[in-house]
């Protein structure tokens, strides 16, 4: 049995969307610099009631003046991005203690191997950042995601697993099994296809050897399951593996192929922002696709 989760933003109104669709697994997406009291209220309020199971929260989606982005570990080098990483992890921590388990927390990776082995600043500065706030929370673990090679503007140095697995490797000599790998297969798709497009299409990697990557000396320990359409810029990001689409369930079935191989850690469904309130038809329409394929699921 696979658990399947749904993001969420710790309000009543997108969680009750959750659970009117079906989905009581959740994954918290943070939305704002600091947790507020009542969203603290809220999520002890549906957990105690039994609406919803919370495992994994996602750090917050920060408005900048060029839009939103998500934390990265390299950032958190700055007092105001370490503090949202710290705040997260309390709040983590704060839910364990309700749920009675460990709950992940998630923060991406936009640093190659390549560029960390430039410095020592691994072991000599995020090490022990990280190290602070795991001692004083310690039923908290992260999980590092890979990003998209390709963001419309430029290329990234890192899209390959073997890049977030270093770094998790490297961590882990300071933090012991408190780190992991976290693949996005969204993100991995975005990166793929961008480099298809200005190489005459040459595919550089496959499922396969990307899961083993994030698994090579490390855990993967959680995975972000959606599908892109065109470059998986926009409105074609996060889209859901549709049923009745063969293409789709191929794809779907290469990467569920590499998951059994490597892997049993949970997954979450993407949440399009279109549905933020209203019945979740992508993650349906992929859970859908998955027990067509034969997999037990549990949302």
């Amino acid at each position: 049995m696979i658990r399947i989760n749904a993001k969420s933003a710790p309000e009543e109104i997108q969680l009750m969307a959750r659970v009117k669709s079906g989905f009581k697994n959740i994954e918290i997406q943070l939305i704002n610099k600091e947790i507020a009291k009542e969203e603290y209220d809220i999520t002890k309020k549906m957990i105690e009631e039994g609406k919803i199971d919370i495992s994994i929260v996602h750090t917050p989606l920060v408005q900048t003046d060029t839009g939103k982005i998500e934390i990265s570990l390299n950032q958190i080098l700055k007092d105001s991005y370490y503090k949202m990483l710290c705040d997260t992890v309390e709040y983590a921590e704060f839910i364990s203690n309700i749920e009675n388990k460990r709950i992940k927390v998630v923060i991406h990776e936009r640093y190659s191997k390549e560029i960390w082995m430039e410095n020592n600043f691994l072991i000599e500065k995020i090490g022990p950042k990280l190290k602070a706030i795991l001692d004083k929370n310690q039923h908290v673990d992260l999980v590092l995601e890979n990003i998209s090679a390709f963001d419309g503007d430029r290329f990234r140095t890192v899209f390959y697993m073997s890049d977030v697995a270093y770094t998790v490797s490297v961590l882990n000599k300071i933090i012991p099994n408190r780190i992991y790998t976290l693949m996005d297969t969204c993100h991995m798709m975005m990166s793929i296809e961008a480099y298809s497009r200005i190489t005459n299409g040459i595919k550089i990697t496959n499922w396969d050897e990307q899961f083993k990557q994030a698994n090579d000396g490390v855990k993967m320990n959680m995975m972000h399951l959606n599908n892109i359409h065109d470059n998986g810029l926009g409105d074609d990001h996060g889209v859901p593996f549709y049923s009745d689409n063969e293409n789709d369930l191929k794809k779907l079935s290469e990467i569920m192929q590499a998951y059994e191989k490597y892997t049993d850690c949970e997954i979450t469904v993407e949440v399009r922002e279109d549905s933020y309130t209203g019945p979740l038809y992508n993650a349906i329409e992929t859970v859908k696709s998955l027990k067509k394929l034969g997999y037990e699921v549990e949302i």
